[in-house]
C-alpha cells in the first residue's frame, strides 16, 4: 500500500568527519560537479540544491541540507521543501482561511447565544472544507513531485559518494 507523501519529507545522513571538514568538502565537491554549476547557494553550514531551470514545475522542490555536529563526527540534515513562494503561498492560505474559519465561527456562536440568526456558522462549514481541499492540493503537489525528490537525493548521494573521506553514512 503506498504511503502518503509529507509535506516536507526529511532525512538524515551521518558523516565520519568533523562539521567544519564535512562543509568544505560538500562545497569543494558542488564546485567541481559541473552539472551542478549554478544549482546550488550555500553559507555558514546549509546549502540548497535545486533542479535545472528547465525542469521547474509549479510543484517542484528544492533540497535544503544542513551539516551539524555530532560528537567527533557530524551529520548533514536534509528536507525537501517547494519553492519559497509556493510554500509562503500555501501558508497564507491556510493561515487566512484558519482565521476566517474561526472568526466565522466565533462570531456565529455569539449570534446563536444571543438568540439571533447564527448566519456567522456559515464560515465553519465553509471554511473545514476549505482547509481540506488546501490540503489535499498540496499532498497533491508533493506527490507530483515525488521524482524531482528522488532525483535530487541522488544527486546528493552521488556528490557525497564522490568525496570518501566524509564517510557517509544513511541514517
Amino acid at each position: 500500500m503506498p504511503t502518503a507523501p509529507l509535506l516536507r519529507p526529511t532525512f538524515s545522513i551521518a558523516l565520519a568527519v568533523p562539521r567544519d571538514e564535512a562543509i568544505d568538502a560538500i562545497r569543494q565537491r558542488f564546485a567541481e560537479t559541473p552539472e551542478m554549476a549554478g544549482r546550488w547557494r550555500g553559507k555558514g553550514n546549509w546549502a540548497e540544491l535545486h533542479l535545472p531551470q528547465s525542469e521547474h514545475r509549479t510543484w517542484s522542490p528544492y533540497l535544503s541540507i544542513r551539516v551539524d555536529e555530532r560528537g567527533e563526527a557530524s551529520s548533514i540534515f536534509g528536507r525537501f521543501a517547494p519553492e519559497p513562494e509556493v510554500w509562503t503561498f500555501f501558508m497564507f492560505l491556510y493561515f487566512l482561511v484558519a482565521f476566517i474559519t474561526l472568526f466565522g465561527s466565533t462570531l456565529g456562536y455569539v449570534q446563536w447565544a444571543s438568540d439571533e440568526p447564527a448566519w456567522g456558522l456559515w464560515a465553519l462549514w465553509i471554511g473545514l472544507p476549505s482547509l481540506l481541499a488546501i490540503h489535499v492540493a498540496s499532498a497533491v503537489g508533493a506527490r507530483l513531485g515525488q521524482d524531482q525528490m528522488r532525483r535530487l537525493r541522488k544527486e546528493l548521494d552521488d556528490l557525497l559518494a564522490g568525496a570518501p573521506r566524509l564517510g557517509a553514512v544513511p541514517d
